[in-house]
Order: structure tokens, then C-alpha cells, then sequence
């Protein structure tokens, strides 16, 4: 009953700044255990943190520490839970805090980390979901975290874009048609030794771009680490790796762009298949 508690000094008593910082600080210190996390969002934790989040004043320095902490709540919170189990408002409450902590400069590397954890677990949620991430500048905000410096932040912020590009035509046609990011994909894919992760996540993201989507099929074998890219990741010897790889070649192969074909026939990565 703790949290609840917690939660109505935080909702009902226009409680100062102040005492927000340490009840925030609180369900931070909480939600670090799994086995509770169902618990705090039952008693309220969750609705509370998106409303001081929403609500609070961020112009004082201990203002902005409440924001903070209450968005890395919402994170922790959501890193685990299955978010068909949370309502419509909460889901979609949750998406705001959630990015604005990504972008946050201030923010540590394990808030960053864990909001992208969140991120990612909501996209999996349905159309509408991923659409209120798109609406919060999200494909700006994931692909600027995918240059963080930190590796794990790497890879959270390439998990998360993946669930979007392989869901929206319109970022597949904006953004992955796009050459330098597509370079940037391939990077990522090729890293395979050195960020295993991130790799797998690259390649998964790769191959649902190219699935209906004849402009990122042909700038993507128009990349010139192309097929070095590909007959890295066949030669990995990561079963996860060579079936995204192949689901990938399929996509090329079976393009109704000849241009496509034949860059891939070209390659000799259709022989190399056989």
C-alpha cells in the first residue's frame, strides 16, 4: 500500500517540488526490481509519473529533476510490462515522457538506454502506438540515439527503429530510401563482431524495409558495401544472422524491379546461396 499512498500525496495535495523529487526518487528505487513493477502500475505509480511529468513546472533546476525522474520512472516501468496490459491512455500517455527523455542531453546513459527499452517494447503494440511515436518527431529522435557513444544505447535506439521501419511505408520511403542512412544501416549490419546485438537488429530492420518497398531494394544494392555487408553476415557463422540475411535476399530476388535482380545476380550472392 506504500505506493499508493505515495501516489495520492502526489496527485491530491499540490505537493511543492520538492517533496515531488523525493517521491519520484522513490518510485525510481522501486521500480528497480521487475517483481514489483506490476504492482507500482496497479497502484497508480504509472498515471501518477505521466501526470507530474505533464503537469510540472520545469523552469527550476528541481523542477526538471522531477520531469526527469518521473520520465525515467515511466521507463523502468515499461521496460518489462506487457503493454496490452495497460490502457489506451497510459500507453499513449507514456510516449511523450518517454522520447522527451531520449532527447534530453542531461540524461544519463541508463535512462537513455532504458526509455529506448520502453520505446521498443510499445512498438510492438499496434499501428496506433507506433503512430503517436512517429508524431513525437521519432524517427529523428531514434536515429540521432543510434550515434550515441554508449554501445547498449547503440543498440536499444536500432531495436526501436526497427519496429517502426518495418511497420510505415512512409518512413521506409523518407527515411531508409534515404542513402546515408542506408549506410548507416549497413554499418551497423556489418559490426557483427564487435556489436552482435546491434548487428542482428540492423539486419532485422533491413530486411522488413525491403519487403514491399522497391525504393529501398534499389538504393540498397546500389550501396557499395553492399555485398561485402552480405557475404559477411552469410559467412558469420550466427544462424540468427544468416536467416535475417536470407529473408533479406529473398526480398531482392523476388523484387518486380529487374534492376534489383540483376544487381544481385551480379553480386554472385544468389550463387553463393546455392
Amino acid at each position: 500500500q506504500v505506493p499508493k499512498v505515495m501516489v495520492k500525496l502526489a496527485t491530491n495535495n499540490d505537493p511543492s517540488e520538492a517533496t515531488l523529487e523525493q517521491l519520484t526518487l522513490g518510485w525510481n528505487r522501486m521500480s528497480v526490481h521487475v517483481a514489483t513493477r506490476g504492482l507500482l502500475i496497479q497502484q497508480g505509480v504509472l498515471s501518477a509519473c505521466i501526470k507530474i511529468e505533464k503537469t510540472d513546472a520545469t523552469s527550476s533546476e528541481t523542477g526538471k529533476t522531477v520531469a526527469r525522474q518521473a520520465r525515467h520512472c515511466i521507463a523502468k516501468l515499461l521496460v518489462t510490462t506487457n503493454p496490452t496490459l495497460l490502457t489506451n491512455s497510459q500507453r499513449m500517455g507514456s510516449i511523450k515522457p518517454l522520447m522527451e527523455l531520449i532527447r534530453e542531453h542531461t540524461a544519463s546513459d541508463l535512462q537513455h538506454y532504458e526509455a529506448l527499452l520502453a520505446v521498443t517494447n510499445l512498438a510492438v503494440i499496434d499501428d496506433e502506438t507506433r503512430e503517436r511515436i512517429l508524431a513525437q518527431k521519432g524517427v529523428s529522435t531514434l536515429s540521432y540515439a543510434m550515434f550515441s557513444s554508449h554501445e547498449l544505447v547503440r543498440c536499444a535506439a536500432t531495436e526501436a527503429m526497427c519496429n517502426l521501419v518495418g511497420h510505415s511505408q512512409h518512413v521506409q520511403d523518407t527515411y531508409m530510401a534515404n542513402p546515408e542512412n542506408l549506410r548507416v544501416w549497413l554499418a551497423f549490419a556489418n559490426d557483427l563482431e564487435e556489436n552482435l546485438e546491434c548487428a542482428r537488429a540492423a539486419v532485422g530492420g533491413l530486411a522488413m524495409s525491403t519487403a514491399d518497398n522497391e525504393k529501398v531494394s534499389e538504393a540498397l544494392v546500389g550501396m557499395n558495401t553492399f555485398r561485402d555487408t552480405i557475404f559477411a553476415l552469410l559467412e558469420s557463422g550466427n544462424l540468427e544472422l544468416i536467416h535475417r540475411t536470407l529473408f533479406l535476399i529473398r526480398n531482392l530476388v523476388s523484387s518486380a524491379n529487374p534492376k534489383v535482380q540483376e544487381a544481385v545476380e551480379e553480386a554472385g550472392i544468389v550463387v553463393f546461396c546455392r
